[in-house]
């Protein structure tokens, strides 16, 4: 193979016409010798390009730019036409997904902006729950007479035996790695030793004392986020965050999508697995590396997600929570061996995972319960957390049940013309002047020119239109009101938020139609699983006197315009607490106390669990509430005043 050579900073560059690659700007990385789609060369490059639908063809978001090698591409596809006008087309836009390099030479793409995954804001925090430290491994320095003539008790048996009459300990086993290690840990340290302790099993032996490094991690598995905390379990403090994309959205941003690619062989299961390991070994690597630690100094993991994430995470096949009736193949809780699963950490730990409940609820639903400790609350109150998968548990001390819906990708920016991750230059917030119709808007790291819209905008736009008459409650644009910001391409209405000049894509960005409706079925499936969680308990929203909402997209959120559209009930905004990422701090959590994990093994038995397709009115309720607020006003005294219709 020839070399590739690039030219100038700007990343310009030439390939030798005889060389089969493929050149990605602007990262300038490359592929050679190799053929495909254009994105799984991305892949195999580890370049991100956004495809929310895993490549099925169905989104629009992986856009390229050829720069150079067009003539030997794949000609255009009938699903890039859909998404692609003929000015993009003619411009050297193509769908990654759709594209690929069919013979020798080089060919050179750019992936503009608005494709690209970018670094996304990622809520790591959250409430934690108050509960005496008591971590399920600990430490122990234990100084061991030395062996003579006189004792000839095997290393194990004068270990055992020390530690029962000095330090009231019984232990039960040894690990096989702390094992090997124990003749040498003995010896090199005058017969000082530290063991690290998980029940009653020793999984770790270390000459001298290493009793002050004491370090477990704890991981939220999220659809789209991962968020890692390394914790000093001698103190109970947090002492390093750490987060990053999913990288198996590459795959499809649902979980659907993902099963879906795990159901065709035991090598895509094994890929989605591996990838989210490689992942989250490199958050332990520097979440570690933050505080000098080493990998031998991390021995206990607790993780947490939804059912699907914990099946692809523990590499089991997740194919019967993709099929009706969608249950799980492992709903107690799993202690695995670290290092079975390829983590970086000390080869005695072991990863902990709370129980699933049922459905795709699971163990992050647990730790959103321990986080809130909603099993205590006195009152009834409401947990959603709101992300691709929304998890609701209603109730209190005496009853909670469970239920999840799928809000969609369109919350996360796909699905919506120009929507995007919640990413630096993505329009966070909007409103509109119904006077003139002026639209003013604040991006996420107050960049100055817009490159999209994420989620939280996208709620804040229909809220707004909404207000000022733009649409009307069927979220239908309002034709006969002329407004400047309207216009008419391809026989669909559009409304003008930033004009190219003003953006960072070189176009207008713009809500479609198809936007408000892709909207309109996330935030209906919110409202509906929560109306169908209160008509089994038989109360009323003012019956909830308090709301955690949880996750990242749920906590950026204007909690006035996720009501006025309808997402949330009528409830006074004054009993809505944001709890960030309640599924990480109940990770924390049960890293660090024994006794929360007795807690997680109960509430997975207490929590009742009801499947939403199930319920005979779920479709009709479902339908109301795609209007907004909603079809039946009345639902919404205080929008129907703020609407001037009471």
């Amino acid at each position: 193979m020839g070399d590739l050579s690039r030219k100038g900073a700007s990343g310009a560059g030439s390939i030798s016409e005889s060389q089969e690659s493929i050149l990605f700007e602007p990262s300038g990385r490359k592929v050679e010798g190799r053929r495909g789609s254009v994105l799984e060369l991305a892949h195999t490059a580890g370049v991100d390009v956004d495809a929310p639908c895993g490549g099925r063809e169905t989104c629009g978001k992986c856009r390229i730019i050829v720069r150079e090698g067009a003539r030997l591409l794949s000609s255009v596809k009938d699903s890039e036409k859909k998404f692609l006008s003929d000015a993009e087309l003619g411009s050297g836009y193509r769908l990654s997904c759709c594209v690929s390099i069919l013979g020798g030479g080089g060919v050179i793409v750019e992936v503009p902006p608005e494709s690209q995954l970018g670094l996304q804001r990622l809520i790591v925090g959250g409430l934690e729950p108050d509960a005496p430290l008591s971590p399920i491994v600990r430490k122990f320095c234990v100084d061991l007479p030395k062996s003579d003539v006189r004792d000839l008790r095997a290393d194990t048996e004068r270990l055992f035996d020390v530690a029962r009459q000095r330090l009231g300990l019984e232990l039960g086993s040894m690990a096989y790695g702390a094992l090997k290690a124990l003749p040498l840990a003995l010896r090199e340290s005058d017969w000082k030793t530290t063991l690290t302790v998980r029940g009653d099993e020793v999984i770790a032996v270390e000459p001298g004392d290493t009793t002050d490094r004491l370090f477990g991690f704890a991981v939220d598995i999220g659809t789209t986020k991962l968020a890692g905390y390394l914790v000093d379990l001698k103190t109970g403090r947090s002492v390093a965050t750490v987060s990053e994309v999913n990288p198996q959205v590459k795959y499809g941003a649902d979980v659907i999508t993902r099963i879906t690619h795990a159901m065709k062989g035991q090598e895509n299961l094994g890929e989605l697995h591996e990838i989210v390991v490689d992942s989250i070994n490199h958050m332990i690597s520097q979440a570690r590396r933050k505080l000098g630690a080493q990998e031998h100094d991390i021995y206990d993991i607790v993780a947490v997600g939804n059912t699907a994430m914990h099946h692809l995470f523990f590499n089991i096949n997740p194919k019967s929570v993709g099929l009706s009736p969608y249950t799980a193949v492992v709903g107690r809780l799993l202690d695995v061996p670290a290092k079975d699963l390829g983590l970086k950490v000390n080869q005695g730990a072991y990863v902990h995972s709370p129980p699933n409940i049922a459905g795709f609820v699971g163990a992050d639903a647990i730790a959103d319960a321990i986080a809130t400790e909603i099993y205590k609350a006195e009152e009834l109150t409401l947990l959603v957390d709101i992300g691709t998968n929304v998890e609701i548990i209603l109730g209190d001390r005496n009853q909670l049940q469970a239920c999840s819906t799928p809000a969609g990708p369109a919350l996360e920016g796909s699905e919506i013309t120009f929507g995007m991750r919640a990413v630096a230059g993505a329009i966070e917030s909007m409103w509109i002047d119904p006077a003139d119709m002026t639209v003013g808007y604040r991006t996420i790291g107050k960049e100055e020119l817009p490159k999209g819209i994420c989620g939280s905008g996208m709620v804040d736009i229909l809220a707004e239109m909404l207000k000022a008459g733009i649409i009307n409650p069927s979220g239908e644009f309002r034709k006969e009101v002329a407004r400047p910001k309207f216009r008419v391409r391809k026989g669909a209405t559009e409304f003008v938020i930033a004009q190219k000049e003003r953006t960072a894509i070189g176009k207008d960005i713009v809500v479609t139609q198809q936007d408000i409706r892709q909207i309109q079925l996330a935030k209906a499936a919110v409202y509906t699983g929560v109306l169908m969680s209160m008509r089994h308990l038989r109360v009323d929203p003012m019956d909830i006197k308090k709301v955690y909402v949880a996750g990242a997209f749920g906590t950026y959120l204007n909690s006035q315009s996720a009501r006025n559209i309808g997402m949330y009930h009528d409830i006074p905004l004054n009993r809505i607490r944001f709890v960030g990422n309640a599924a990480g701090a109940g990770a924390r959590a049960l890293l660090k106390s024994t006794a929360l994990r007795e807690v997680a093994g109960r509430l997975a038995k207490e929590i009742r669990y009801f499947h939403l397709g199930n319920e005979p009115d779920f479709q009709a309720e479902f339908l109301k509430a795609l209007y907004i607020p909603h079809k039946d006003l009345d639902r919404f005294p205080s929008i129907k005043r703020l609407l001037g219709l009471a």
